[in-house]
């Protein structure tokens, strides 16, 4: 993940991922909508795949596993400023 990320372009695509880490269960329009915003970006499968695993993944795997996670959504400027943080402590290791 060296090379520089066009946050405006990867902005929508972690936002739609993040759905994935909610403590809820998705509905097929929740699907629909996550597929959609996907296929419009400009990103591939196998990178919105390699975005959810070095990007989305670091940031909100705790709320998985918590006893009473987020579940309405997360905050989407709270979201990206944690990826900006993560994504940048990763590139000084």
């Amino acid at each position: 993940m060296s090379q520089t990320i066009n946050i405006e372009a990867r902005k929508p695509v972690w936002i739609a991922l993040s759905e994935f880490y909610l403590d809820t269960e998705l509905q097929g329009m929740d699907f629909r909508h996550i597929a959609r915003i996907i296929m419009e970006s400009p990103y591939s499968i196998e990178e919105v795949k390699e975005i959810n695993k070095y990007e989305i993944f670091p940031v909100l795997q705790k709320n998985l596993t918590s006893v009473a996670g987020e579940w309405a959504g997360f905050q989407e400027e709270c979201l990206v400023e944690n990826i900006l943080r993560s994504l940048k402590r990763r590139t000084k290791l």
